[in-house]
């Protein structure tokens, strides 16, 4: 494939999710503002407990068969293998089913466990008991989402993401209007189901259901051995959110809702180009990734493709949070605003970490990847608690991204040892023009105010389009 039309298929696959999550985010952001108004500070960040604990959960108890089966069949779908194609979905299938019910027995047995460690007490035990479900069904729903990617089913599963957000909106704010805080687990539930019944639709339309539990569950015992390291791995980075989150509402429910404010604004809404770039870069980085110099290829273009559509959007989102805060939220959330500001750094790091990261999911590395995966875990919660004891609330921003700055500097270094990762001497310019122009504009909004403000931040926003549009326009003509 020429260079230029390689750029290309990455900037349509990748713009198309990105607009879809664009659309996912605007209607999340609208269930978001009903919620914040609904619960307010503390309501909101015992939804982030429960939600955290949830995503714990499922990292523990699905064995990272999405991750393992979107590799196994991706590469059975390049190749044209269709009996292989079809016995890998038939594996994936059958162990979903089981690690369903294995994540709903886990949840239950570990939900006192679970309340003593976010609210020191065991009150909250039968709370934490009624997320079973919603780690069932998701281990059903990762698998059938994983098989969409995999296949390349990249439009239906653009139009699945959009339904299940809509039917979110949908499910969610009645329940809080109706129960406020009691409606949250109810909420939760809803959603699981809705979601579930919703992408098993559509994945049975291409694939109708098979299950041949025999078998099919010993022949997937290759892929639960080295899904375990990425439990492990999952357990690592879904714990050390879980601690953080529960080391600030031991302090404070409103302080946690607060933090989980402005880490969902960076890490998740700023972080939509990641999802999109998963749903495609992963599939065919698992398909080329034997190859040294078509690896290098791939992960520099999707670095580059990344942080060209990502970086003006950043520095906008890092002179708009005065505005964006009150609006997507409440005026009881403009304390995360300083936090935020600086946390938008963060992403720049995550744009070159994550393309990377992903070479160790394609070649099925299992052990470098939980270690990578630990050593991550282990600085995000040191570096939070100890920039929190020295700053407060801002300190968590500046803690987010010394974390996610020393991370993309292990990963890289060990890639480039193990893999022969080569990233080009042109993209390093751009990544750090691009950072130095979003230094600039936190200089801007922390240091000037009115008119001033304002014009100085939207011009870096231009300034950074208008780098990024030169970019990729040379990329794309294949200059």
């Amino acid at each position: 494939m020429k260079q230029g039309n390689s750029y290309t298929r990455i900037f349509r696959h990748t713009s198309l999710f990105a607009g879809v999550q664009g659309l996912n985010i605007l209607v999340g952001l609208v269930r978001t503002k009903f919620a914040a108004v609904l619960l307010g500070p503390a309501g909101m960040g015992l939804l982030a407990v429960y939600n955290t604990a949830s995503t714990l959960l499922q990292s523990a108890t699905n064995f990272g068969i999405q991750t393992t089966g979107v590799r196994e069949i991706s590469v059975a779908y390049q190749d044209g293998d269709e009996e292989g194609l079809q016995r890998g979905i038939r594996i994936l299938r059958s162990w979903s089913m089981v690690l369903a019910l294995f994540g709903f027995f886990v949840t239950i047995a570990f939900s006192g466990l679970l309340s003593r460690w976010a609210f020191s007490d065991g009150s909250y035990t039968r709370k934490f008991a009624l997320l079973a479900p919603v780690v069932a069904l998701a281990a059903v729903s990762g698998c059938e989402t994983a098989i969409l990617k995999a296949t390349r089913r990249l439009s239906q599963l653009a139009t699945v993401s959009v339904v299940c957000v809509a039917a979110s909106l949908v499910t969610s704010v009645p329940l809080y209007l109706k129960w406020g805080n009691e409606g949250i687990i109810p909420s939760l539930i809803a959603l699981a189901v809705v979601q579930m019944a919703i992408i098993v639709c559509w994945s049975y339309r291409f694939y109708p259901l098979r299950l041949r539990f025999g078998k099919e569950l010993r022949q997937g015992k290759g892929i639960l051995v080295l899904g375990t390291a990425f439990v492990l791995a999952g357990i690592c980075g879904s714990g050390a959110e879980f601690m953080i989150r529960a080391f600030l509402s031991d302090m404070s429910l409103s302080l946690a809702g607060l933090y989980n404010t402005g880490y969902m604004i960076t890490m998740t809404y700023a972080g939509m180009m990641f999802t999109a770039m998963e749903t495609d870069y992963f599939p065919f980085l698992s398909s080329v990734c034997h190859d040294r110099d078509k690896m290098n290829g791939a992960v520099n273009r999707q670095i580059e493709v990344s942080m060209v559509m990502l970086a003006p959007c950043l520095v906008l989102l890092m002179t708009g949070l005065p505005i964006i805060i009150p609006l997507l939220f409440s005026g009881k959330f403009l304390p995360v605003v300083g936090m935020t500001q600086v946390a938008v750094l963060a992403m720049y790091c995550r744009a070159t970490y994550l393309p990377v990261a992903y070479i160790l999911l394609a070649k099925a590395d299992s052990r470098p990847f939980f270690l990578l995966e630990l050593a991550s875990a282990v600085i995000m919660v040191v570096a939070v608690m100890l920039c929190f004891y020295n700053w407060g609330l801002a300190g968590t921003g500046i803690a987010l991204v010394v974390a996610s700055a020393v991370d993309c500097i292990i990963a890289v270094s060990f890639c480039t040892w193990r893999y022969g990762l080569e990233l080009q001497a042109s993209l390093v310019r751009f990544i750090l023009l691009q950072l130095a122009v979003a230094v600039a504009a936190l200089c801007v909004v922390k240091l000037t105010e009115g008119v001033v403000y304002w014009a100085a931040g939207l011009g870096l926003v231009a300034i950074s389009a208008w780098i990024s549009v030169r970019r990729m326009r040379k990329r794309v003509s294949g200059e």
